[in-house]
């Protein structure tokens, strides 16, 4: 079999996913009209808003029957004269069908005409509902394109800080790419509300553009993944003198990092972490109570398994799988954009127990019997033969469908990712 490389999501589509990530907001693709395909349903898959009484309104020009991401359709035309007078035609329209906050997009092509997106919008008077993020994003990795538009987002947004709220923070670095973002971000918040820790607003995960004026009030920013909140975290840092908390494990992924994650924050903040502590640990018993009693409750030992995903979740991941479940890894791969701390964590834990080889290897020749990794990626894993069973933890997905919540973050995250090991046994 020959050797399989992984394609990522572009920076490009990190752009876009980014703004389609504010609620309220609506993405204008400046660009031609096969770019709008995949990030349609992308964007519909992350962060469904379809409603069956709202189709008829997205019949207008420029969204023809499809609610997201509406777009200039470029032409041949376009390319030698400039479509300045299609983004004139379409931000009134976008304006009169959805409302709220527009932001232009530019495909990697029209990003070289030179339109001038932000001067058509303060001369049609939509200077404080509309903006354009003008740099071509494509050559970034998503996870720092991603971060790069929310920022962009909020410094056009502009919060001003004008009374500390103690006891509040902004969660950063939730991508809705994440599988079921939204149950882990509810995880999340669940787990700090134990603590007396409320969350104000989660930039990039579904909260809208006007409360990023209620942001500048948190007493601190706690980061879930630093691949897609660093450069945010560092804005707010600067700009408002917000200070960011991280943990050293990485993201909430497992029973472990998950505690990790709480004690952390609680210990920054001053706040008790032992009902959230006690909160992981009922999960935590009632897997040991169900795995305890299985048949064939060893069988986890030595399985090997491959992971494929952002820094700051493989980094917990693999710690965690191989430390409570006794698997072995034969195959890491760091998505595009890594945080550095992560990967050195990483190296660290796996030259620790002579485990540097999952590095290095090439995942068809590594033979794992699981893959974690993006929906699409473990599905077709599974099918070439290449594992016996695929895991996802994030988008794009295209066989699975979930009806409850299975996060991917927090002690719900972990029973997920034990329902997904033993029921593929």
């Amino acid at each position: 079999m020959p050797k399989i490389n992984k394609i990522s999501m572009d920076g490009f589509t990190g752009a876009l996913m980014a703004v389609e990530s504010f609620d309220g907001t609506v993405t204008i693709l400046h660009g031609p009209g096969g770019c709008r395909n995949y990030h349609t349903f992308l964007s519909s898959q992350c962060y469904s808003r379809r409603s069956p009484d709202n189709f008829k309104k997205y019949s207008q020009k420029y969204f023809y029957w499809n609610s997201r991401i509406p777009c200039t359709y470029m032409d041949e035309s376009d390319y030698i004269n400039g479509a300045e007078s299609k983004i004139e035609e379409i931000l009134p329209i976008v304006k009169d069908v959805d409302g709220g906050v527009a932001v232009f997009i530019q495909s990697p092509g029209a990003s070289l005409i030179g339109d001038n997106i932000s001067d058509v919008i303060e001369r049609l008077g939509y200077s404080d509902t509309a903006l354009a993020i003008e740099e071509s994003l494509i050559s970034q990795p998503f996870s720092l394109s991603y971060d790069h538009t929310v920022r962009s987002i909020i410094e056009w947004k502009c919060p001003r800080r004008s009374k500390t709220r103690k006891g509040t923070v902004n969660l950063l670095g939730l991508p809705i790419t994440t599988k079921a973002w939204a149950d882990s971000l509810e995880e999340l918040k669940h787990m700090l509300a134990l603590c007396d820790i409320e969350v104000l607003t989660s930039p990039g995960s579904g909260c809208s553009v006007d409360s990023m004026v209620s942001s500048a009030d948190a007493e601190y920013n706690v980061m879930v993944c630093p691949e897609y909140g660093s450069r945010t975290a560092e804005y707010y840092e600067k700009k408002l003198g917000i200070v960011c908390i991280r943990s050293k494990a990485g993201a909430p992924v497992g029973f472990d990092a998950s505690e990790e994650w709480i004690k952390n924050i609680c210990a920054v903040m001053g706040k008790d972490p032992s009902k959230a502590l006690g909160y992981i640990g009922k999960h935590r018993l009632r897997a040991f109570n169900i795995i305890d009693k299985l048949v064939y409750n060893q069988r986890t030992k030595g399985i090997r398994f491959a992971v494929i995903a952002d820094s700051s979740v493989l980094l917990p991941l693999t710690k965690w799988l191989y430390s409570y479940l006794s698997m072995v890894p034969v195959f890491l791969e760091a998505e595009p954009g890594e945080d550095l701390e992560c990967v050195r964590s990483l190296e660290a834990f796996l030259d620790s127990r002579g485990l540097k080889d999952p590095l290095d290897k090439d995942i068809t020749k590594a033979e794992p019997y699981f893959v974690f990794a993006d929906g699409h990626m473990s599905e077709t894993m599974r099918l070439m033969g290449v594992c016996k069973a695929g895991v996802d933890i994030s988008a794009p997905d295209l066989s699975h469908f979930s009806f409850i919540p299975k996060p991917v973050m927090g002690a719900i995250g972990s029973m997920y990712i034990l329902d997904e090991v033993f029921n593929n046994l």
